[in-house]
């Protein structure tokens, strides 16, 4: 697996954050039960012991693995957010840009390391025990920024008011956007197709800005909220 893991960029970074990339790889394509301190420790060319001087135990490291990922993602969501003001929320397009900017950072984090979609998915399928508190604590916070947002544009008249659950409309995007990366199985076209082509990538990022747009339906678009 050793050469599936870290670029030479990254060569001269810490002896924890090796150790959290290379656990993010293992637990990403080999899943929690897949996964064994033995093999992280071997990759990270630590002994079993000096392993345990950085971590408590496997499930402190899993945990630890999906906290620095919602660091980083909670990073680019709020650095984006963080351009709303009272106004967005009452523009169709400026709201609509600032969706589609946040959309795009999101799937060219995938683009770059796909990584991230591997290992929610297998997080969704395997849920260890005692790793409960992951959702509750680096997945439902970011998806609330999001939530707020799109809630403040509704009260504001600026999405159409005929939507009671927000949450489905940022979660939506999720499934479709990990459908794509994760899976492949969006169409058929993809499974023997290049996903990350650009072309590909391209012909996915517009097909979510269009679906986002027609599901929240601005209130700039000519049809209205009848059409």
């Amino acid at each position: 697996m050793s050469e599936l893991l870290l670029s030479p960029e990254k060569e001269n970074i810490s002896t924890a954050d090796r150790i959290l990339d290379v656990a993010t790889v293992f637990f990403a394509r080999k899943g929690y039960h897949g996964t064994s301190i033995r093999d992280i420790a071997r990759e990270v060319n630590l002994s079993v012991a000096t392993l345990y001087y950085y971590i408590q135990n496997k499930d402190d490291l899993y945990v630890k693995v999906f906290k620095r990922q919602y660091i980083e993602e909670s990073e680019i969501i709020g650095n984006i957010l963080a351009n709303a003001t009272e106004a967005t929320t009452r523009d169709p397009a400026a709201l609509r840009d600032l969706i589609y900017r946040l959309i795009d950072a999101l799937i060219e984090r995938s683009v770059i390391n796909p990584d991230i979609v591997r290992l929610w998915t297998w997080r969704w399928l395997e849920r260890p025990e005692k790793t409960e508190s992951i959702e509750a604590e680096y997945s439902i916070p970011l998806y609330q920024m999001v939530e707020k947002l799109l809630n403040q544009a509704q009260a504001s008249g600026v999405i159409r008011p005929d939507i009671s659950n927000l949450d489905m409309v940022s979660h939506s995007f999720t499934w479709l956007h990990y459908g794509y990366f994760g899976l492949g199985h969006l169409t058929f076209r993809t499974q023997v197709a290049d996903l990350f082509q650009p072309r590909q990538v391209e012909e996915f990022r517009t097909f979510i800005h269009t679906f986002v747009d027609r599901i929240l339906r601005f209130t700039d678009q000519s049809q209205g909220f009848n059409g």
